[in-house]
């Protein structure tokens, strides 16, 4: 008698967007006409350029990491409420938040780090359904947020756009563009989402991680398809692109 084969455990379901942007009319509200897409991948993985290439297209683009900046900025509420909770410690002399003290407390430490998202996450939510209602008409709008899944913001964007570049290739350009050693650089790393889940949740994938002309390529084929006529939101059209990821079609 055969043994019975073992159950696979059921993938526990995507979480649902906070509180804060638990109301999915005010971003629809937002720019109304617009395709408004989000652009996530892991640090160090290329997003920023994406980005850039979709505005010199033509599209809007709102940085979520410069609203967070914004929210923490010299004299605001935010600042203040993150002295209290870290001390003023993490202040640089002229004021401002010391940016690099702060990463160092809330890479090694998961409550700190949600804390301080507390307070920045949804005063930058906030600011970006500003940005969104006094942004002149576009076709399509692309929110860049690194943190797009672990803060449980996918669901209020169609469609979620991943730039992804193989492990090796992401440390090596997180050691190279933020003067890290090995340790440190995978410490940051290990405090994002892996990169196969954010694969498995995204609608485009961009392969990042070979030539630049083949990324452009790409973004050019992702600024047409989402800017055409016939443009839907249903099903997003991806292809495999090795290693188990997959690649926007054109």
């Amino acid at each position: 008698m055969s043994a019975e084969r073992p159950k696979l455990a059921k993938r526990p379901p995507d979480p649902e967007p906070p509180a804060w942007a638990s109301d999915p009319d005010s971003l629809l509200a937002s720019a109304p006409g617009s395709v408004k897409c989000a652009l996530t991948g892991g640090i160090a993985s290329g997003k920023s350029v994406v980005a850039e290439l979709l505005a010199a297209f033509g599209a809007g683009r709102i940085d979520f990491d410069d609203l967070c900046r914004r929210v923490v900025a010299k004299d605001s509420p935010g600042l203040a409420q993150a002295a209290d909770l870290f001390g003023r410690g993490i202040l640089a002399e002229g004021g401002e938040m010391d940016r690099a003290k702060v990463a160092k407390i809330v890479f090694k430490d998961k409550a700190a780090r949600e804390a301080l998202e507390a307070i920045i996450h949804p005063a930058a939510w906030s600011l970006m359904l500003s940005d969104l209602k006094a942004m002149p008409p576009k076709k399509l709008i692309v929110v860049e947020v690194p943190l797009l899944f672990e803060a449980a913001l996918d669901k209020r964007f169609k469609p979620v756009i991943v730039s992804f570049v193989k492990p090796e290739t992401q440390l090596k350009r997180l050691r190279a563009r933020d003067n890290l050693g090995s340790w440190a650089a995978k410490r940051r790393l290990a405090a994002q989402l892996p990169m196969m889940e954010k694969l498995r949740r995204a609608d485009i994938i961009i392969d990042n991680d070979g030539s630049l002309s083949k990324m452009i390529r790409q973004v050019k084929a992702l600024w047409e398809r989402l800017t055409s006529p016939d443009f839907s939101l249903g099903p997003i059209a991806c292809r495999p692109a090795g290693e188990g990821s997959r690649a926007f079609s054109g």
